[in-house]
């Protein structure tokens, strides 16, 4: 370290902040004082984007100088060419800008920044300015730059040198303050300098958490920058154990393939969007599990420059109740929908949701034969009925006929396309005919009885939305309205539905067949006995109506593949072999949804509207009317998606996340740890993510950055104890000194001691690192987390220590509030002291997934973790006995 000189990179650095400081604060007075009236000679009426980009531009620009005032540069590289030259390159988190000084400066995000995250002693070959050079990195100083009132300072500087190794450097200020001292006492002189120097260690110190955030990585390791500047167009999942910045990495990503200006050739062809889709910069979402996790997520957004609004930072919950109901038409709404969502409802085989494969193609199957089934039945109605001039529409249907079941049916919608107009003409005019017809019936019965109709209005009122409506029904008219839609005119209702029982009767009396005892419509004729149409003028009504119900099947019956996947789960789960090998219990009330079932529809819905979508017939003529369902579920692609801790997730869930990606970019992102799954629906293995994408890439990183030594030998141990995952085992940088200390336990603890036990290792914590650094105290259940709260509370009350209940994971906290949780709110999250109380209880409570929660609750701890037993230790953890201390105190 002597021959080090320290206080020279110390004078660099600090006078670098400072001109990139001033030069980035004159740039804004500059741009500040052009305004924009220096663009009011464009045209705004035939440019009006033009102008919405260049403020976007120009505030984007505004954003990123105000980010260098507050934080100049957070590394500085010194590298070497193949000719041997050295160069010194300053690196800023997302922004560069010429300096004065002619110093090098550019931003993390640019190609040249990628030399951030090379190891030492490794080449690069980079391109700049369409050239390709090597370089290999010297030596490496990562900043965290702080304005003072004496000037810039870097807290924490990392600095790593080829041939010198690792030092941490407490502050770079102090080096130069000790070496400017004046005074006339040498003493004092020699003291400066020596308090100084014990600011600068070897290896890389550990920095105690004493704020709630996630951790800010403003540079990429070796491993994690590779995954970060893969194509816009890659589908990966990081996988690897707590601590590893995996979740740093996805949001870095995102920033970067945000920042157009920094892509490559070939992904700015993937960003390009056309006027009516949401531009490239806004175009993303990421899923998260839980809704304190957001919050943190949308922080460390922030700190990258990229807005992130509640849009943009979602739970799957809460996007998939969206979605179900506002734009799939699933759920129920005052206007439509089919199903009633029942969280609590448990009624799929244990084996569907560990691994719902099966299931769902299962009932894709189902789907497309039930869709085939239609189309097989129709061509048998129409041809029936068919009029003599629909001669050629009978002979196409009927070679049809031959074929539906050896081809695919988007096959089938492509061809269909050619004949469509014809078929249009035909219905035309045979509903014409019915149309007068019914309309006659119609008047006749109004002027024998005029108030059939609200006397019939009256009666619908009364029938219930559950009864079961009629498949065939749906096709007697061109206005497939929903049943339980009713109008503000209750007469127009009544109307309405009499036509519609009269078709549905008229056809079913032409073709022979009943009405289905539960239909509405049969429920219509009951009500009207003898006031229904003569058999003879029925069946004159009902050939036209079967001939229209059959032909209606083939026009734009490529809608049906999307807007027919809710009719068909209702009857998918009726069939008595599907009952057998997948439901524990046969639905009573049909209209009732499981969220996994959900899952399942929305995401059959997704896949066959990408199928669609992606067919030339389709694409070259989206934007018909025809296509308008199409296009309202393609607003929902995004250019990135990405998932946080993923494999809380259950397979048909990351598939629906992956089916929301654009079919351009096809981007999807995923991070997750196997060993952390909390929750019974996540997915287990890799050969479910490949089921999920065939094409998926799967990345491990396992350089832990989060915790010490001891509890990451700790945590290792109960991997091996648990039967985890190893090849997940974290492993800490060789140049880390965070020794850290043994975990500790507390058994026979009852009520109270456990209480006072945990409130006297809180002040021991306090004590050891001379502040209050970030605490949490975990419990088994969310009745738990207040009484904990408030009884801890008067324990620590008189050292002015404040607890606070977070309850459900929504509740933060502020400052240094000790935090309790419910376990299954925490993942994502770090803490300097994690209390773990009551983990025998858990083990007696949640067998299954006991052992997850106790790795996920021990890998939130950075440096202290405690155990809490109110009985004794589980006996699955007897072997780790002799890891635990019983205090941290002397």
């Amino acid at each position: 370290m002597a021959d080090i000189d320290f206080s020279t990179l110390a004078e660099d650095a600090l006078s670098t902040f400072s001109e990139i400081e001033d030069n980035a604060t004159n740039k804004l007075s500059f741009e500040n004082n052009m305004g924009t009236d220096s663009f009011a000679s464009g045209n705004t009426l035939t440019g009006n984007q033009a102008f919405q980009n260049l403020a976007s531009i120009k505030q984007a620009n505004r954003e990123q100088l105000i980010k260098l005032c507050h934080e100049p540069a957070i590394a500085r590289l010194v590298i070497g060419d193949d000719n041997e030259n050295q160069k010194v390159i300053y690196i800023a988190r997302n922004a560069n800008l010429p300096l004065p000084s002619g110093r090098a400066f550019a931003s993390y995000r640019s190609p040249i920044g990628r030399l951030a995250e090379v190891a030492l002693g490794d080449e690069a070959k980079i391109t700049i300015e369409g050239k390709a050079q090597l370089f290999y990195v010297i030596e490496k100083t990562s900043f965290r730059p702080k304005k003072e009132a004496d000037g810039w300072d870097s807290n924490h500087t990392q600095y790593r040198h080829y041939y010198s190794g690792t030092y941490s450097i407490e502050s770079l200020r102090a080096l130069l303050q000790a070496n400017d001292f004046e005074s006339a006492d040498e003493l004092d002189q020699l003291l400066e300098q020596a308090e100084a120097q014990s600011g600068v260690s070897a290896g890389i110190s550990h920095q105690v958490r004493t704020a709630m955030g996630l951790r800010d990585q403003p540079i990429l390791d070796q491993f994690q920058g590779e995954i970060f500047r893969l194509p816009l167009n890659s589908q990966l999942i990081i996988l690897g154990p707590p601590g590893t910045g995996k979740t740093t990495t996805l949001i870095k990503r995102l920033g970067q393939k945000l920042d157009v200006e920094s892509l490559e050739a070939e992904e700015k062809r993937f960003a390009e969007t056309s006027k009516d889709q949401e531009q490239h910069q806004s175009s993303w979402i990421m899923f998260t599990p839980s809704e304190l996790l957001k919050h943190y997520l949308k922080e460390a957004f922030s700190r990258e420059q990229v807005p992130a609004t509640d849009s943009h930072i979602r739970t799957w919950i809460s996007f998939r109740n969206d979605i179900a109901r506002n734009t799939l038409g699933i759920l129920r709404t005052a206007n439509g929908g089919k199903f009633t969502l029942k969280n609590d409802l448990s009624n799929l085989a244990p084996a569907v949701i560990e691994d719902a494969s099966r299931w769902y193609e299962s009932f894709e199957g189902f789907h497309e034969q039930r869709l085939k089934d239609q189309l097989k039945d129709g061509i048998v109605i129409a041809t029936t009925a068919a009029p003599d001039t629909a001669a050629t529409i009978s002979k196409n249907l009927q070679k049809l006929g031959g074929e539906i079941e050896s081809r695919k049916l988007i096959d089938i919608y492509r061809d269909l396309e050619t004949f469509e107009d014809a078929y249009k003409s035909a219905l035309s005019d045979s509903k014409t005919i019915a149309e007068d017809l019914l309309k006659k019936e119609r008047n006749r019965l109004y002027n024998k009885d005029k108030e059939i109709f609200h006397r019939l209005a009256k009666y619908l009122e009364t029938l219930q939305q559950e009864n079961e409506p009629d498949d065939e029904e749906l096709f007697d008219d061109d206005e497939q309205e929903d049943a339980s839609v009713l109008s503000s005119n209750a007469i127009q209702v009544a109307v309405k539905a009499y036509l519609s029982a009269i078709r549905a009767l008229a056809r079913t009396k032409y073709l022979k067949r009943s009405m289905p005892t539960k239909s509405r419509s049969l429920s219509i004729i009951r009500f009207l006995e003898t006031s229904i149409p003569s058999d003879n003028i029925l069946v004159e009504i009902g050939k036209h109506i079967s001939f229209q119900n059959g032909l209606r099947r083939f026009v734009n019956s490529h809608k049906r593949y999307v807007s027919d996947v809710s009719t068909s789960y209702r009857d998918f789960r009726k069939t008595k072999t599907v009952i057998e090998n997948f439901y524990d219990t046969e639905v009573t009330n049909t209209t009732q949804l499981s969220s996994i079932e959900l899952d399942v529809i929305i995401l059959l819905m997704l896949k066959k509207s990408r199928q669609l979508m992606t067919q030339g017939f389709v694409g070259k003529a989206l934007d018909e009317t025809k296509y308008s369902y199409l296009v309202v579920i393609s607003d929902l692609f995004k250019n990135q998606v990405m998932v946080d801790e993923a494999t809380d997730f259950s397979m048909l869930q990351l598939a629906c996340m992956e089916s929301l990606t654009s079919l351009k970019s096809k981007s999807f992102f995923a991070c997750g740890d196997f060993n952390q799954r909390i929750t019974s629906s996540g997915i287990r293995s890799q050969q479910q993510l490949t089921w999920i994408l065939p094409r998926i890439s799967v990345k491990p990183i396992q350089l832990v950055y989060r915790q010490s030594r001891i509890l990451n030998e700790f945590a290792g141990e109960l991997l091996r104890i648990q039967n985890g995952d190893l090849s997940a085992l974290g492993m800490i940088p060789e140049e880390s000194n965070h020794i850290g200390v043994k975990p500790v336990l507390c058994e026979k603890a009852g009520d109270d001691k456990s209480i006072t036990w945990i409130a006297e290792r809180i002040m021991e914590v306090e004590r050891a690192v001379q502040q209050l650094p970030t605490i949490a105290v975990l419990v088994n259940s969310e009745e738990e987390v207040k009484p904990m709260a408030e009884r801890l509370a008067n324990y620590l009350e008189h050292v002015n220590l404040s607890v606070v209940a977070c309850e459900e994971g929504k509740a933060l906290g502020e400052g240094t509030d000790i935090r309790v949780f419910d376990i299954q709110h925490i993942k994502g999250l770090e803490f300097e002291a994690v209390f773990f109380a009551g983990i025998d209880k858990l083990a007696i409570e949640k067998p299954d997934l006991f052992d997850r929660y106790l790795y996920v609750g021990a890998t939130r701890a950075a440096t202290y973790l405690a155990l809490v037993c109110y009985d004794s230790l589980p006996t699955s953890l007897e072997p780790l006995r002799g890891s635990f201390d019983l205090s941290w105190g002397e």
